[in-house]
Parts: structure tokens; C-alpha cells; sequence
């Protein structure tokens, strides 16, 4: 009897996996190769997550054709999306029968995702520092954290950076080199997949530079010219308020205009950059500006596990009493990405 209850369980066990690989998708290569499990895509490699040989990655330009056993959510590049079973097309090309309406036969290109992963926070944060003793009595800390949320419609930016550095001066005791906190705020709403508008805050406090807080609120619109998983690229303008209060001599405030661009590049599977321009020019005086540049650097040695180089340049045309116009930072670091 116990015999028999075993071999009844096995053979539900045996049904259960059969069933499980015939309901898989697959995936038709050009050189005839066809490979079998759940098909995700997500703007620059196919991955099929096989029950042999874990997740492949293929080219799509290596794709014959496509079919699937139930129904996907597609989405195109115009931003249409579509939920229905995929079958065998033309080189290149799927049917596409939806729950509602009639069967398309589409270029595979014409598709920005598939199966999309959910909506959910990423980021990363980023840590770095130095201690030295001896001839050199320094500490040095650098520490950042992003967040961001892309939804279907918007998109939701949080950034955090403190810079800190003091030496001891013999005969003087330690003193402060840096200490600079920095945060930024932002949300997008997107009216088209492309065109958005924005509202923005940016703080700052700086004592070393004598600015007890820079403060830069705004909105406006943005474009987003291009935004897949190797290449993204927006540009925006808008109007805010540039609000400088010095540590020790008063403050300064002007209505600006906003002028930005956000860049972000991967090279290869590793290595990846990034530029982003921020300009804030006066409107009552052009010469009441201020502007913040970033370009950088990050090498990857796991999915989560990274290196991060950045140079951060600001010019500030008020800046305290005193104190210089500009400031270069050169800011190294290690992260963890999810």
C-alpha cells in the first residue's frame, strides 16, 4: 500500500513537471537553435529563464520568432501595450492575438518590453573615505545614496551626498576641509511616453564655502529623447527660485530660469557612464547664476557590487563673502546596487 501511494505521488510529480515544461514559451533562433522556458525583454537582450540551463541571454537581432503557450504583457516603443498570446510569425516578426481585438503580425524591434518586470524602487549607495596617520594626519568620508521609481506614467528621483575631510594642522589642532550635504527631490509626470513635466527641489549646506543653506525650487517640462537600458538622455527647462543664506553675512534670492540634461551611457555589461548640466541663470540679472556639472564613471564586479569615480564642478557667480566662486570635487567610492 505505502508502494503504491509512492509511485502515485511520483507520478503526479512526473505530470505536474511535464505540464510545467509544456506551458513554457520558446524562443526560435535565426540558426535554428530553439530554446524553451519564460521570455523577458527588456529594451536590449531576450532572456529566457530555461528549466536546464538557468537564464539565457540572446541578442534580438539572433531571433527568428517567438510563441508562448498563454498570454504576455507587450509593450511597444510607441508606448501601446498589449496582453495576448504570441505565435510563430514571419523572420523576425511575432503574431500577436490579444484578449480583446484582432491578431497583429509585429517586428519584433517595434517592442520596447516584455513580460516588464513590476514597478519598484531601485538605487544604490555609495561609500568611500580615507584615514591617514603618520607625516599625514587626515580623515576624508564621502557617502551617497539614490532612489528612484519609474512608473508607467512617472517617475520619482531621490538623491542624498555628504562630502567630508579635516587634517590637523601641527601646532593648531584639526581643522574642517569639507563638509558639504546635498539633497534633491524630484518627480516626473509624463503627459506623452516622451514629454513631461517636472517639479524640483535642490538643497545644500556648506559651511566650508560659507553657505549656511542654497536652496532651488522649480518646475517645468522636460523631453525625454531617449530612455532604454544602454542609453538614456533627457534634456528639460523650467523656472524657480535660487535662495542663497550665508553662515555669516546675510542672504540673497532671485527668480531663475532652469536649463538641465541627464546623461547615462553602458559601454559594456561592466562598465557604464553618466553626465548631468544644471544651469540656473537670474532673470532680474544674468550675472545672478549658478551651475552644477557631474560626470563619472562606474565598473561593475557583480549585479549589485560596483566602483564609482565622479568629478562634480560648481560655480556659484555670489558666492559668500570671501569665498571663492568654485568648487571641484574628485569623489571615488564603492556601492551596492538593487
Amino acid at each position: 500500500m505505502r508502494h503504491s501511494h509512492r509511485a502515485a505521488v511520483f507520478g503526479l510529480l512526473i505530470v505536474s513537471l511535464s505540464a510545467a515544461f509544456a506551458k513554457a514559451d520558446e524562443v526560435i533562433l535565426s540558426n535554428g537553435d530553439r530554446l524553451s522556458g519564460k521570455v523577458t525583454y527588456d529594451g536590449t537582450k531576450l532572456v529566457i529563464d530555461t528549466a536546464s540551463e538557468g537564464k539565457v541571454s540572446v541578442e534580438l537581432k539572433n531571433v527568428k520568432t517567438i510563441t508562448s503557450t498563454g498570454p504576455v504583457d507587450l509593450v511597444l516603443s510607441s508606448g501601446r501595450k498589449l496582453h495576448g498570446k504570441i505565435d510563430p510569425g514571419p523572420d523576425g516578426q511575432i503574431i500577436v492575438t490579444p484578449d480583446i481585438g484582432l491578431a497583429e503580425t509585429l517586428p519584433l524591434v517595434a517592442f520596447k518590453a516584455i513580460n516588464p518586470a513590476p514597478v519598484e524602487w531601485v538605487g544604490n549607495v555609495i561609500l568611500g573615505g580615507v584615514l591617514a596617520r603618520g607625516n599625514t594626519d587626515s580623515d576624508t568620508f564621502n557617502a551617497s545614496a539614490e532612489f528612484t521609481r519609474r512608473g508607467e506614467h512617472d517617475r520619482i528621483d531621490l538623491f542624498g551626498q555628504y562630502l567630508f575631510a579635516r587634517q590637523r594642522v601641527p601646532g593648531d589642532g584639526k581643522h574642517e576641509t569639507t563638509n558639504d550635504l546635498t539633497g534633491r527631490a524630484k518627480y516626473d509626470y509624463f503627459f506623452t511616453p516622451k514629454f513631461y513635466g517636472y517639479a524640483s527641489v535642490e538643497a545644500e549646506h556648506d559651511p566650508i564655502a560659507g553657505i549656511a543653506v542654497r536652496l532651488a525650487p522649480s518646475v517645468g517640462v522636460g523631453y525625454q529623447w531617449v530612455e532604454t537600458p544602454r542609453f538614456n538622455f533627457n534634456t528639460e527647462a523650467g523656472v524657480g527660485y535660487l535662495y542663497r543664506k550665508y553662515s555669516h553675512d546675510g542672504e540673497d534670492g532671485t527668480p531663475n530660469a532652469r536649463l538641465a540634461y541627464h546623461l547615462k551611457v553602458k559601454f559594456t555589461d561592466k562598465l557604464s557612464g553618466f553626465n548631468d548640466f544644471e544651469y540656473l541663470p537670474g532673470f532680474v540679472s544674468i550675472n545672478n547664476y549658478f551651475f552644477d556639472t557631474q560626470a563619472g564613471v562606474r565598473a561593475a564586479f557583480t549585479e549589485q557590487f560596483f566602483a564609482e569615480f565622479k568629478v562634480d564642478y560648481r560655480y556659484d557667480s555670489r558666492p559668500a563673502p570671501g569665498k571663492g566662486h568654485s568648487d571641484t570635487r574628485y569623489i571615488l567610492g564603492v556601492g551596492w546596487a538593487f
